[in-house]
């Protein structure tokens, strides 16, 4: 009967190394490839010991004990965080005052001296600004697209071509209720249901509903587009109740190329879908009797990360972005608001509070230093982790892309696979992976990111092996 249960767990391990492995041959993980391969080495070995060796017993019995509870510990339940569950205002200390579009490095940006009055008008109120934001306007947001790869064509024009989709359709944003369509009372779970599945069939990959918090309207226009630029700090205070917030995946294998053109290209890849879906929705609502205004790259009236999390749709990680339950830092987020009645969704609570006060592994590979590593800080009312938007848009410039670094090391980014999907599982119920896997995920994938390989498709012009290339 002994020699039964340790051949029955031995063998468990056992499958369950067998599928890492493969996984991570997937995933071009090289350091977990090797790593897996041992374990699964170690349990192979284990076999004809537990036949043919008894003397060497106890030693089996000790290690699988050990690989057993401590499997165990990981099944204990944590209690969901409140302030999660609570959603944004759980994480807001005193008074918050909205963001005015115009301080956005996007926004500033745009401003240029012959831009008269709006430039002089920005600029004498801000003079510490003028210097710095008139260097990075020099050089461009992202430099020379793609600088780091030698400006590969086909890749900066997937670029290209993708952030076109965004400017024909930026104008189409505010979409009036269509004359004619009548305005309907829908009961709002039908409406909710239509809405939702709507999303999913024309692309978003997750989809989420709240009601809108004013205190993440901006409070004045700033980003200007179309030459429109009377409505440069225009009063933003018109707007929907509800919004229907969406979010498209990011490719594993554009972005584990980050920093390199790959990761950007998917970028604007989700940018143009992005502007798509929410347009798309909007017209919807139009053709419903409703109003819809899309928010994307070329209309913002909301933030849209504090959406998101009111939406239930993940939590704020360290590095500032939104961290889904499947896909972790590898979203891009959009919305359409609407004054159609709808069932808001309640947030979730995700356990990557906790893992993220641990983890640092984001901190400690942004080329920029511009995530912060100690804890969070109170900043305009909001209790979170601040990035330095403008050391790292600096260094967007310096490489040619929009980085991603920090996207693509996050542990909840990568691909999901039963492995994965496993750990998010654990993360989101249990106290102790939330501590122990940060040390885990070090061991196994190093704590330093590197590029992976491409598939060659997307491959681009290389200085150095990407062997040698650490961040």
């Amino acid at each position: 009967m002994h020699i039964i249960v340790l051949l029955l767990v031995t063998t468990f391990f056992l499958v369950l190394s067998a599928l890492f492995l493969v996984e991570c041959v997937r995933e071009k993980e090289q350091r977990g490839t090797k790593i897996a391969t041992a374990a699964l080495v170690v349990f192979l070995a284990m076999i004809p010991i537990i036949l043919w060796i008894p003397g060497l017993h106890p030693f089996v019995d000790l290690l699988l004990a050990i690989l057993f509870l401590g499997s165990l510990l990981l099944f204990i339940p944590a209690r969901p965080d409140k302030r999660a569950l609570a959603g944004t205002v759980a994480h807001t200390e005193g008074i918050v005052e909205r963001v005015d579009e115009r301080d956005a490095v996007f926004a500033r940006l745009r401003l240029k001296p012959d831009n008269e009055p709006y430039y002089r008008r920005y600029y004498d109120d801000r003079p510490d600004q003028e210097e710095a934001d008139a260097k990075r306007r020099a050089k461009g947001l992202l430099g020379s697209l793609g600088s780091i790869d030698g400006s590969y064509q086909p890749l900066n024009a997937m670029v290209h071509a993708a952030f076109d989709i965004p400017d024909i359709l930026g104008t189409k944003a505010d979409s009036p209720p269509v004359e004619g369509e009548e305005c309907r009372q829908w009961d709002p779970a039908q409406a909710t249901d239509w809405v939702k599945n709507f999303a999913r069939h024309i692309g978003a990959d997750m989809v989420g509903i709240c009601k809108v918090n004013p205190l993440w309207v901006y409070a004045r226009r700033g980003e200007i587009h179309y030459s429109n630029w009377q409505d440069w700090g225009k009063e933003l205070d018109n707007f929907p109740s509800y919004a229907v917030v969406m979010l498209t995946e990011m490719n594993w294998d554009h972005v584990s190329a980050a920093p390199h053109s790959p990761s950007v290209a998917e970028s604007a890849h989700d940018y143009g879908k992005g502007a798509y879906l929410s347009t798309l929705m909007g017209r919807w609502f139009a053709h419903m009797g409703y109003r819809g205004v899309a928010q994307n790259t070329r209309n913002y009236d909301t933030l849209l990360v504090p959406l998101a999390v009111d939406a239930g749709l993940g939590e704020v990680g360290r590095q500032g972005y939104l961290i889904a339950p499947k896909y972790g830092a590898r979203v891009r987020i959009f919305a359409t608001l609407t004054d159609m009645e709808l069932l808001p969704d309640n947030p979730a609570s995700l356990g990557i509070d906790e893992f993220c006060q641990r983890c640092k592994k984001c901190s400690d590979t942004c080329p920029s230093q511009s995530i912060p590593s100690g804890d969070k800080t109170t900043v305009n009312g909001i209790h979170r982790w601040k990035l330095d938007e403008d050391s790292c848009f600096d260094y967007w410039s310096k490489v040619g892309t929009d980085c991603s670094i920090c996207m693509a090391v996050c542990p909840f980014s990568r691909p999901d696979t039963f492995s994965h999907k496993l750990v998010r599982f654990l993360l989101c119920k249990s106290l102790i992976a939330r501590r122990w896997f940060p040390l885990i995920d070090n061991f196994i994938y190093g704590k330093r990111w590197r590029p992976r390989p491409v598939p060659s498709w997307l491959d681009y012009p290389r200085k150095n092996k990407l062997k040698s290339e650490h961040y």
